[in-house]
Parts: structure tokens; sequence; C-alpha cells
């Protein structure tokens, strides 16, 4: 690939997890944005939004762009009965896509297949016509992504700008226990959705989520993952995307916040994880 289809790398801010302070976030990301490593944050929009407000300005104020926002999911009655209380009480403290998208019209808008199919929020979405609208899988393999493409069909025949965004944990979720036999044939299904085009010949799904956190429960376990695996997935999938978002949630009380000892241990975590992806072709 040339050097000039690089893809954009974003890292979400669940790393500093639900109640986590902007300061922590640029203590243990700064130094990849300043040297251009990574290109931009995606937020995640937790209330209230005199917070976000605060984080948003702490990252510009470091260099830091802002280049998506994760608002709520939708879909929560489509999970088994702890993601749905989860995911519940995660939605609960989201704030509004419609106070987002009016208050930061610069700022894209993410979230899951299910949300946008809601009338409601289709309805709000053509009245404001965000910058850029991205559409998630929600539920595990073939079935999430399905539904996602569905959603994307319908936003762009309302001529909204619209992209998929891959989720590798929610479609690969189903065989994480046998992920090293089975990773070379999970690539192989995602490739073709990739290369997917619409009837207009738009790519359905131009951006990948990629969970590297120590919460197992929704990320790759990129810690047993070998180098070949990661290999494998920077030849078959990276050049056919624009986009590539490392999400980062942190496990137990981790998810709520981080103290000093955690956040020193997920920096150096982090520090070793981007230097395999830049060994092994995930990051260039």
């Amino acid at each position: 690939m040339s050097k000039q289809s690089r893809p954009q790398y974003l890292v979400s801010t669940d790393s500093i997890g639900f109640f986590g302070r902007s300061e922590q976030f640029v203590e243990l990301w700064k130094e990849f944005f300043d040297d251009k490593t990574l290109d931009g944050v995606e937020v995640i929009a937790f209330k209230p939004i005199t917070r976000l407000n605060k984080l948003i300005s702490t990252l510009q104020k470091n260099g830091i762009k802002v280049l998506s926002f994760h608002g709520k999911t939708g879909g929560e009655d489509r999970l088994n009965f702890l993601g749905r209380i989860i995911m519940t009480l995660v939605n609960f403290g989201i704030v509004d896509s419609e106070l987002l998208i009016k208050n930061f019209p610069k700022i894209e808008f993410l979230s899951h297949g299910p949300y946008f199919e809601n009338e409601l929020i289709k309805q709000m979405i053509l009245r404001n016509q965000p910058k850029k609208i991205w559409i998630e899988n929600h539920l595990r393999g073939k079935r999430g992504v399905d539904e996602a493409i569905k959603q994307i069909n319908i936003y762009r025949e309302n001529k909204i700008n619209t992209s998929g965004m891959l989720d590798i944990y929610h479609y690969v979720a189903g065989s994480i226990e046998a992920l090293q036999t089975e990773w070379p044939n999970l690539v192989g299904e995602l490739k073709p959705y990739f290369l997917l085009k619409d009837k207009n010949g738009q790519q359905f799904f131009s951006g990948i989520h990629f969970p590297i956190g120590s919460r197992l429960g929704d990320s790759l376990p990129i810690d047993t993952m070998t180098d070949q695996m990661l290999k494998l997935f920077a030849k078959k999938i990276i050049p056919y995307v624009k986009r590539i978002v490392f999400e980062n949630q942190q496990a137990n009380v981790g998810l709520f916040f981080s103290t000093d000892k955690m956040l020193k241990e997920q920096k150096s975590r982090n520090e070793r994880i981007i230097e395999r992806f830049k060994k092994t072709g995930i990051i260039y």
C-alpha cells in the first residue's frame, strides 16, 4: 500500500472508564499522538455534558483530535441477561444523541445497528444532518453485520453520509474459545465484507473496531493472540479499511475508574501492544 492510503488510527476513551478524568487519558496516550502513531479519538459520550466538554477541551489543548462520538447502542433486549443489564446502565449514562449532534456538529457519530432502526432516531438524524454516522454491528457473527448493512442502505438512501464500522470482537465472539485454530477461517469470512459495495459502488464497511482491552467479555484476547494471527489480519483486512479504532475496556473496577497503579500498568500494556501492532503491520 502507498503511504497516502494509511488508515486513520483512533483510540477510544473507554480506557479510562466511566468516571475517568481527561488528564488520565492524556497521560495514557499523548506520546502516541505526538509521534503520529494515533490520529484521533473516539469519545464515549458519558454524562454530564459539562464533563464531556471538559474532556474535549483537554484533548484539544494537548493537540489530540476528537473525530467521533460513540453514542447509545440500543438493542439491549437482544443481549443475554448480564449483557442486557450492563448495556442498559451504560446507555443510561450516555448523553442524548440529538444533544451531541447539535452541540458538536463537526464531530462524527457512531452507534449500533439496532439504535438506528428506531424511527424517532431516524427522523432526528434526517433533521439534524450530522457530519457523518458510523453504524456498528451489534450481535455476534453474520446476523449483526446483516443488520448493520440494512441500516447503512436506509440512511444512504436518505442522503446521510454513512459508513459501516465492523467490530471484530462482536463478529468472532462465538468462537473465542477456539480462536487460535479458527482465526484463519474467521479472517477469511471477514474479508468479503470489506469488499462488499452498495448499488452505487460505495464500500459498506470502511472502519473496524479492534478491541484490545483487559476486560475479555468485550475484547479480543490480544495477549494470547500470536504475531502470526495479527500478521494475517494485517495482510487480509487492513488494506481495505480507512479507520481503525482501538477500544480498550479495562477489567473489573477499571471499567469504572483507575488508580495510579492501574494507570501505570495499563500504560505499560498499551505500549507493549502498540509495538506489537507496528511489528505485525496492524499499524504502519
